[in-house]
């Protein structure tokens, strides 16, 4: 059995990212960049309006009320512009070029107009005021994202506005993802006596399309060794990391480590202590990673979000696989005993964190409104309220 700490070391030293791809950048969401992208242009390419105004001189304010005679207008898209010369002014519209000779904007809510000139009633007025520098937000050849950064829609947004339409990536991963247990059923069936609905498969490719990942296979096996045998044997095969829920523990029908032991599999570690989710095993075949999870949903979705998904995170090329953290303070105290760190269905509220209720490894409901998860370890075994917790806040 290995610490949370262990097992966290040893699947990302264990972990391989994958190569990398060139793709459209709309269809990049979900993805980490696998190289600096380098701004071909600067951003914005010309000085900016940032206000609907007048574009003045600005030295030519020198009193409150100031004349300045109209000398045109200058609207977004516009390439004829007029210029400003000492003692005219030019109509400016939010995001339109900053016409020659301008160096200020004055908002048109300090001005007014009389007989085809315009009245300035802000004084003094700085120079540059309310004008976007060409390349203020990036240079051009500047790095606008490095390498291990994650495709998300501000990226898109950002990437495509200096004209950036591919981007090289790493390749996301291929899931398989192997049910057991004969006690499951499956959507639409009916319920008999001893059995019940079957929903990690549900649960954890919904957790891997919020990751970004689509490519999940799930399969099923009986609570057979040969069964399981040859579901992991098809799967590891054609995937890149494979997920088996339920048959890990020590139960006379668990025969999910006796199949991969003899598919050659290599067990990096069997257990962590930890409460829920000790059964957790983690190896490898070759350079495909193996997580077997507890067939318990809460205990199931816990090993996901601390162990699976910062490996798969490193393997799509992500620099920050974890969880991000914080530390806030509980609002209830909490005491538990025995040897292992436990982690806790919590939410955060108003700066500080609440543990739910419905802890048990079998319960998924709590997990259903939680936005972070407490981690505490077994010398943290009694909080008072206002203690302050390690808080892991899940993917939004």
């Amino acid at each position: 059995m290995v610490t949370v700490n262990e097992a966290k070391q040893r699947i990302i030293a264990n972990t391989v990212t994958l190569p990398t791809v060139k793709i459209p950048l709309q269809e990049a969401v979900g993805s980490y960049l696998s190289a600096d992208v380098i701004s071909p242009i600067a951003l914005p390419p010309f000085r900016q309006s940032s206000m609907d105004g007048y574009a003045i001189v600005h030295s030519d304010i020198t009193e409150p009320g100031t004349a300045l005679r109209l000398a045109g207008e200058s609207k977004a898209g516009q390439t004829d512009l007029p210029t400003v010369s000492a003692g005219t002014a030019v109509r400016i519209f939010t995001g339109a070029p900053v016409p020659e000779g301008a160096t200020a904007v004055v908002m048109q809510e300090n001005t007014s107009l009389a007989d085809g000139s315009v009245q300035i009633h802000e004084f003094p007025v700085a120079e540059g005021k309310n004008v976007r520098r060409a390349g203020q937000q990036i240079a051009q050849g500047a790095v606008a994202l490095r390498a291990g950064t994650l495709i998300s829609p501000g990226a898109v947004g950002f990437l495509q506005g200096m004209n950036v339409s591919e981007v090289t990536v790493h390749t996301k991963p291929r899931i398989g993802l192997l049910v057991t247990g004969d006690e499951l059923l499956k959507a639409g069936d009916a319920l008999v006596p001893g059995k019940i609905y079957e929903s990690n498969s549900a649960m954890l490719q919904a957790a891997l399309a919020q990751a970004g990942i689509r490519d999940v296979s799930v399969s099923y096996a009986s609570d057979d060794l040969d069964a399981t045998i040859s579901a992991l044997a098809e799967l590891l095969e054609h995937y890149d990391v494979v997920l088996a829920s339920g048959g890990i523990s020590v139960g006379d029908y668990d025969f999910v480590g006796r199949a991969l032991e003899a598919l050659g599999a290599e067990t990096v570690f069997y257990k962590v202590r930890q409460k829920p989710g000790k059964p957790l095993l983690f190896g490898k075949k070759g350079e495909k990673l193996i997580f077997a999870l507890p067939g318990n949903p809460a205990s199931s979705l816990v090993c996901y979000y601390e162990y699976v998904l910062p490996a798969l995170k490193k393997v799509m090329g992500s620099k920050e696989p974890f969880l991000r953290w914080v530390r806030l303070p509980l609002r209830h105290a909490y005491r538990f005993d025995g040897e292992r760190d436990e982690f806790l269905k919590a939410r955060v509220e108003d700066g500080e964190v609440v543990s739910l209720d419905g802890q048990e490894s079998f319960v998924i409901g709590s997990f259903a409104v939680a936005n972070a998860i407490i981690y505490l370890p077994v010398s943290q075994n009694k909080v008072e309220a206002g203690d302050l917790v390690e808080v892991h806040l899940l993917p939004l």
